[in-house]
């Protein structure tokens, strides 16, 4: 399961996750074989014929992530939970830092690859923001890199439950 901040304005127009032109996770996914072919935003309801799921912490459109306020990452983080409890992927996969420290606060973990910690019993990976704004990683190569590391994690056998937290 993909999770994202928060559909961007070109999203929230389009009505379809990452549908701003110059945001390359559709290549992303792509590239890292997730996806046998390039789909295009408005084919983001075949991710599920795949396996994938998509969702955003927060629902509301803005031009940026820093338009949203405590509450709605609150409320959004809980619903997330609960997405998390009712469809129970193996991997949710956090598309961005800023939302890792969001949905896994107090986490010493930074940047992005595996955490330690579980989301309902689902191991977590943290990728790099794709937005082009996204400064730590501005090379599509750069971000791939991540996306083809959350390829071999999705592959991998899942830790004990031991070691999973809540």
């Amino acid at each position: 399961m993909f999770v994202g901040i928060n559909p961007s304005l070109a999203s929230g127009r389009a009505g379809h996750h990452f549908a701003s032109p110059g945001n390359p996770f559709w290549r992303l996914l792509h590239a890292a074989g997730f996806t046998q072919e390039l789909l295009r935003p408005a084919e983001d309801a075949r991710l599920v014929e795949l396996g994938l799921g998509l969702t955003n912490v927060c629902a509301r459109p803005t031009g940026a992530a820093a338009e949203l306020t405590r509450r709605e990452y609150e409320i959004g983080v809980r619903e997330l939970l609960r997405k998390v409890e009712a469809f129970r992927p193996a991997v949710v996969a956090l598309v961005g830092v800023t939302l890792a420290r969001i949905v896994l606060p107090g986490s010493r973990e930074a940047g992005p690859g595996p955490r330690r910690a579980s989301i309902a019993g689902a191991r977590v990976f943290v990728l790099p923001n794709p937005s082009g704004r996204n400064a730590a990683y501005p090379s599509f190569e750069s971000k791939l890199d991540w996306f083809v590391r959350l390829r071999a994690f999705v592959g991998s056998p899942a830790p004990s439950p031991s070691s999973r937290a809540r």
